[in-house]
């Protein structure tokens, strides 16, 4: 009964979509419905650490695929994590990651552990191609003793990737926080409507992959409080919102606008010749003393 009804009211709520069962409909990242894949980011360098907990509420147990990258973009390892229907649960520890296999009536942690501690990325995870995965990731700062976090990206049968989007999302006053982080992701589409890191899972080769270019817009003047463009040489940023503009004073609350535009060294990973810009999406958490909060960055929808 409990799989029925779950599984029906899923159902249900995706059929409410226009076109659901032929083709996506979000121009970008779904962080609405669950979807066939999932990707979170994750920061496990100085006094951070981070965490996944991954929900599956399709019919029959399955081993879903975890895909552990570098913000170089390079794969560091691929985990199977076998999953429970209807609602079974998952939870990873970036420091303890690793197999698990349903033996003997119970989830069992198998073969080595493997910890990424020091390091920050994004995870892939993939199902078995129905709209069945969510997800969610935790960034902490023991330093602080606050964290912040936000729903997993999806793709697959409702998420895609949008070709060459502006991102928006939204800052308090940076001077007012004691921790804040901006992730951007860029990524490639692989197979089966799931994606991966702008080199496809290689170390990156030198030279410039992409131009990331943030602002910070608000009240006075033009609204123009802050640009910058990064030339980069990974798949992923990650930085506070003050490191992103140093000896700028920034004393105000802002969006945040993002896009990111190819470099001379993405040539060689390029599936769209015809299009110079760069899928990314993104995240950003921000603490307020012990309170945190985080957001997944807007695709913006521009005509």
């Amino acid at each position: 009964m409990r799989r029925s009804v779950l599984v029906a009211a899923l159902l249900a709520a995706l059929d409410l979509l226009p076109g659901a069962a032929a083709a996506q409909n979000v121009i970008g990242p779904n962080t609405d419905f669950p979807d066939a894949n999932v990707v979170m980011p994750f920061d496990a360098t100085g006094s951070r650490v981070s965490y996944f907990t991954l929900s599956y509420v399709g019919n029959n147990d399955i081993s879903a695929q975890w895909f552990f990258y570098d913000e170089s973009g390079k794969l560091l390892t691929q985990v199977s994590r076998a999953i429970l229907s209807a609602g079974g649960t998952d939870v990873v520890d970036i420091g303890r990651v690793s197999n698990r296999v349903y033996l003997n009536n119970q989830l069992v942690e198998a073969g080595p552990i493997q910890s990424f501690v020091g390091k920050r990325g994004f995870v892939v995870v993939t199902g078995n191609d129905q709209p069945w995965l969510a997800g969610a990731w935790t960034i902490a700062n023991t330093s602080t003793n606050a964290a912040f976090g936000g729903s997993a990206a999806g793709f697959g049968v409702i998420g895609g990737l949008a070709a060459a989007p502006s991102l928006v999302g939204t800052t308090f006053n940076p001077a007012s926080l004691q921790d804040s982080e901006l992730i951007l992701i860029a990524l490639n589409p692989a197979a089966a409507g799931t994606v991966t890191s702008i080199t496809n899972g290689n170390a990156p080769p030198g030279g410039i992959l992409m131009k990331a270019t943030i602002e910070l817009r608000g009240n006075a003047g033009d609204g123009l409080i802050a640009q910058r463009t990064f030339d980069m040489s990974s798949s992923a940023l990650f930085s506070s919102i003050g490191g992103l503009f140093p000896g700028s004073s920034l004393n105000s609350s802002a969006t945040i606008v993002t896009y990111a535009d190819e470099g001379p060294a993405y040539a060689a990973y390029d599936p769209d010749t015809d299009n110079t810009g760069l899928a990314i999406i993104g995240f950003y958490g921000q603490t307020l003393g012990a309170f945190g909060t985080g957001q997944n960055l807007r695709t913006l929808i521009e005509g």
